[in-house]
C-alpha cells in the first residue's frame, strides 16, 4: 500500500490518532488504527465478518 503524506494526514485526522499508529487491516488491507493504544488487527468490517451475525 502506498499513500501520500497528504492522504496519511487526512486518515490520521479522520481516525483521531497520530500518523505513526496507522497501518493496514490484517484482513482487507484498509488503512486503520493498527498500532498504539486502542489499536486492533482487523477493521470493524472484518471483525463483523469474522464474528458472524
Amino acid at each position: 500500500m502506498r499513500i501520500t503524506p497528504v492522504e496519511r494526514d487526512a486518515a490520521s485526522a479522520a481516525l483521531g490518532c497520530p500518523m505513526w499508529e496507522l497501518g493496514p487491516c490484517a484482513g482487507c488491507g484498509q488503512l486503520m488504527r493498527r498500532y498504539g493504544r486502542y489499536a486492533a488487527m482487523y477493521c470493524r468490517v472484518c471483525r463483523a465478518v469474522l464474528n458472524g451475525p
